[in-house]
């Protein structure tokens, strides 16, 4: 099926520049004859990781003929040639050699014709040899998943016949690489090569094995996989095997994956391709995280290769810089197991409340505003929880209104949902002495971007959850207040 492609030259939300490559004294010329196109553009892109970008653009003229052209190589790797309406036509390979034709009638791309190009003679022969056992695998695994009347020996052989497939393909594939060692195919199919099990633990059974198992396919999950190649990076196969590897084979904790990261970027900083690639990915993906604690993993990309005044990381422009810098400003105060800032702020009575100054086992650090619907509805469940659960345990409310404009409704609003707790606010005078003396206020120092955040201290004032929503931190404070209680007491 052809997949629509969204042309940008960002990598998540910001812009990595392309590699820079050195001047040749060819570039690239690729001659097209793709009918039945007639006086439009047709477009080259490249893959990067798990975007597409543009390339170049091509017009075609009433014979149906053009050109991609340039003076100066593109990076190597699987290029994408699309439509006018920017669907994929067909992917082709670009190695050194980047001077060759393409033929073809599109309403028949199975005759694709590429002359001058070893590279996409070899990836044609091998894209003819996997299609039709590809098909047949594909409709024995249907047929597997949907009949469930098929008698057992109909099933067995069902999955006789993927398995000769695919070891079929396999076999294709090894055998390419001792002919082909140096060939661009070749380091696709190192890359894809699947982990291979010795005999003892391929089923495993007893625990034991099984974290045999673990262990080994861990060892051995990069064995085809050369960190210091970076075509790998302008493929889609580098990138689904990087996430597949962070999501089901490294513990979800921020250390572990910076452990994975520095062995990674040892490797990878010996080709400048990999090098951007892997700064970009771990900077998109543990920015804002999903899983609570990983931004620990993007400020330790940022604090290593990113800051100061001559970074390691030296291709973004200002106004990423800028993006980046200010999210990693926003976390370094907050991380998970540090004590959490002081805040002196003013409560109703007008009289200075100290973060500090509240003592109980837990404390709840809440910053919510009146008028915001979701505070509304969120505040008084957890007032709820404060006096049916919370309270009795020794966890005390630290409220901080954040929005001067609705002072005037926070007294009735305290007063009708949350009267018991520590309610405080900064007034206008005391932000603007702040800001005057240049010290980061309580947004930037708790990461304070919207209404309600909640973070979770422990009776030391450090950080154990941050903001979080309301069904979690009742989960969490459950587990530290089973705990607590588990402890001997002195």
């Amino acid at each position: 099926m052809k997949k629509i492609i969204a042309f940008t030259f960002f990598f998540g939300g910001f812009l990595f520049s392309q590699a820079q490559v050195k001047p040749a004294i060819s570039g690239y010329d690729i001659k097209l004859s793709l009918k039945p196109y007639k006086n439009q553009w047709l477009y080259l892109a490249y893959y990067y990781g798990g975007i597409k970008g543009l390339a170049d653009s091509a017009w075609l003229d009433v014979n149906s003929l053009g050109s991609f052209k340039g003076k100066t190589p593109l990076p190597q790797g699987i290029y994408i040639v699309a439509s006018p309406s920017k669907t994929i036509l067909f992917e082709m390979l670009l190695g050194e050699k980047q001077q060759f034709s393409v033929t073809v009638d599109t309403a028949q791309l199975e005759n694709l014709v590429f002359t001058g190009s070893v590279d996409n003679q070899q990836f044609m022969d091998y894209t003819r040899f996997i299609a039709p056992k590809a098909r047949i695998s594909e409709e024995n695994r249907k047929h597997l998943a949907e009949d469930s009347t098929a008698s057992a020996e109909v099933k067995t052989a069902r999955q006789a016949t993927i398995t000769k497939n695919l070891e079929e393909i396999d076999a294709y594939r090894n055998e390419f690489i001792k002919q082909h060692p140096d060939a661009i195919l070749s380091v696709l199919f190192k890359s894809m090569q699947e982990v291979s099990y010795p005999a003892n633990l391929k089923r495993p059974a007893t625990r034991q094995d099984s974290v045999a198992q673990y262990r080994y396919g861990k060892d051995h999950y990069w064995d085809g996989v050369d960190f210091m190649d970076g075509r790998l990076v302008r493929t889609p196969i580098f990138e689904n095997k990087l996430k597949a590897y962070l999501n089901n084979w490294v513990v979800p904790d921020a250390d572990s994956i910076i452990y994975e990261f520095n062995w990674m970027i040892a490797l990878g900083r010996n080709d400048q391709e990999m090098f951007k690639y892997l700064v970009g990915y771990f900077v998109d993906n543990y920015m804002y995280p999903k899983i609570m604690g990983q931004d620990k993993v993007f400020l330790h990309v940022y604090q290593r290769y990113l800051s100061g005044e001559k970074p390691v990381a030296n291709w973004l422009n200002e106004k990423q810089m800028k993006a980046i810098t200010d999210r990693a400003y926003m976390i370094m105060a907050n991380q998970l197991g540090t004590q959490a800032w002081d805040m002196q702020l003013s409560d109703t009575s007008g009289k200075t409340k100290s973060l500090y100054s509240v003592n109980g086992d837990f404390t709840i650090v809440a910053f919510w505003d009146v008028h915001c619907g979701k505070c509304r509805e969120e505040i008084p469940k957890l007032d709820t929880l404060y006096r049916t659960k919370w309270k009795s345990e020794n966890v005390k409310m630290y409220a901080v209104m954040v929005n001067e404009e609705s002072l005037k409704d926070w007294p009735k609003f305290i007063t009708e949902h949350a009267p018991e707790w520590i309610h405080v606010h900064q007034p206008a005078a005391m932000r603007t002495q702040e800001e005057k003396a240049g010290k980061p206020n309580f947004r930037q120092l708790y990461d304070m971007r919207s209404t309600p955040t909640l973070y979770l201290l422990d009776k030391d004032k450090r950080i154990i959850a941050k903001n979080i929503g309301v069904t979690d931190l009742d989960n969490v404070l459950h587990e530290k207040i089973k705990q607590r209680n588990a402890k001997p007491k002195q």
